[in-house]
């Protein structure tokens, strides 16, 4: 017994202690009552990790490049010793050993400056330069990626809540129907059999709503991920589900996307950094040019004795085991290796933008169907009505009048989402998602 307790309160802790350490993992803000999707996206960009994660690679690049710069400027070295020597010495094998003490102090000030080096440096800096800029590139694209995505949570949250009125609808509209079969049977007008499929009717528009409310909760959710940042009040969304237009041609979209695309921009500065590599390894083989000289004090007591040296050197790499050889074939095949993402990275951003763009034009014919659709289908829901209450029609024509409609309503609100969302997706795609 008393172990069981002992497993139960360790449990308990060790639970107590995962919330604790989640609750700090999650950014926690309050949300304005009414959040537009404006305040959503600067609540992403002030909150979200990748954008801190992407800014943390762009320092990284800068320091990159001021460390290939450091090569051009001169290095400036200061040391200093002192030492004490105390012991026998033996000055002259033919006397006896002398015990001796004494003091040595040396320092020196150095410099060395590299004054042409046949463009290692500059190879150096271009690459690293060109990676600063992909760098850049790298973190516009997260910046849109997540811009985009919140985009989409939110109108995926918009949509949830629009499937949720329409099913809030139908369930209305049985039981409206379930109470009228129950007046026309007390009355003898209309069989159980009407009054029976009412109530299965309004039990699956029941069940068909508890499943919108909890898809609306899992979207709220991934609204709230979207943005890296969670409320701890209620909130709601103050935009609506509309239609933006769109005119653009497709030529005229895939080539925007060929000058703006943040991943193409990227790779391209990546091959020329890669091109910058191989041509400062090959340089390797060539001379280096350096100017070095010392300003030294020494002596066993103060004051020191001082001397000086300045020189240049020529120095030039005959035999390295190879290892020249070996860096420019590694640059060579990274060079390689960034030609083939760049032009996989034009495939897929060609690819990318002509899919979401036939996507928007199918999502708008769609819109145009769905919403004559649901027009018929109210209309014939009426039609099915007027000819129950006036006996001639039966159950099942209101039950299937209901559900087309139904259906119709959430296919016209999946067209408007689907819209939406490959509006954004081809907007991305075209690198033109700026705020």
């Amino acid at each position: 017994m008393k172990s069981s307790i002992r497993i139960l309160v360790c449990s308990a802790l060790v639970s107590l202690l995962l919330i604790s350490i989640q609750a700090r993992a999650q950014e926690i803000h309050r949300f304005p009552s009414s959040l537009s999707l404006k305040e959503a996206i600067d609540l992403a960009l002030q909150y979200h990790p990748n954008l801190r994660a992407a800014n943390a690679s762009v320092q990284s690049s800068e320091a990159s490049l001021m460390l290939a710069r450091s090569a051009y400027y001169p290095a400036l070295i200061v040391s200093g010793s002192a030492t004490r020597t105390d012991g026998a010495f033996v000055f002259n094998p033919s006397f006896p050993p002398r015990i001796q003490s004494y003091n040595n102090y040396t320092s020196a000030l150095s410099i060395q400056q590299t004054i042409y080096d046949f463009g290692k440096t500059d190879g150096k800096v271009s690459g690293a330069h060109e990676l600063l800029n992909a760098s850049e590139f790298d973190y516009q694209a997260v910046r849109i990626n997540v811009i985009s995505n919140v985009e989409i949570a939110y109108y995926g949250v918009l949509q949830a809540g629009k499937i949720v009125e329409v099913n809030e609808g139908t369930l209305a509209q049985t039981e409206a129907h379930l109470k009228q079969a129950q007046a026309y049977y007390s009355v003898g007008t209309r069989p159980q059999i009407d009054v029976t499929t009412a109530q299965v009717n309004v039990a699956n528009a029941n069940v068909n709503l508890i499943r919108a409310k909890n898809q609306l909760r899992i979207a709220g959710l991934q609204f709230e991920n979207s943005m890296g940042v969670h409320s701890d009040v209620p909130y709601r969304l103050s935009d609506s589900l509309g239609v933006q237009g769109f005119s653009v041609s497709l030529d005229s979209v895939k080539a925007i996307a060929l000058v703006s695309r943040q991943d193409l921009m990227s790779a391209r500065a990546r091959l020329q950094s890669s091109q910058s590599l191989v041509s400062s390894a090959s340089s390797q083989r060539l001379p280096t040019l350096a100017l070095a000289g010392a300003w030294n004090w020494s002596g066993f007591n103060f004051p020191l004795q001082s001397r000086w040296n300045a020189g240049v050197t020529l120095s030039v790499p005959l035999f390295e085991g190879f290892g020249i050889d070996a860096q420019v074939g590694q640059a060579e095949a990274n060079l390689e290796s960034s030609q083939a993402a760049f032009s996989l990275a034009m495939e897929n951003a060609l690819l990318d933008v002509e899919q979401n763009y036939l996507s928007v034009k199918e999502a708008s014919d769609r819109i145009e169907a769905t919403t004559k659709l649901v027009g018929q289908a109210a209309e014939n829901l009426k039609i099915a009505e007027g000819r129950y209450n006036v006996g001639v029609g039966s159950a099942i024509e209101i039950t299937d009048a209901q559900v087309t409609l139904a259906n119709a309503r959430l296919s016209n609100i999946q067209a408007l989402s689907d819209y939406n969302t490959s509006l954004i997706l081809v907007r991305r795609a075209m690198g033109v998602l700026n705020k």
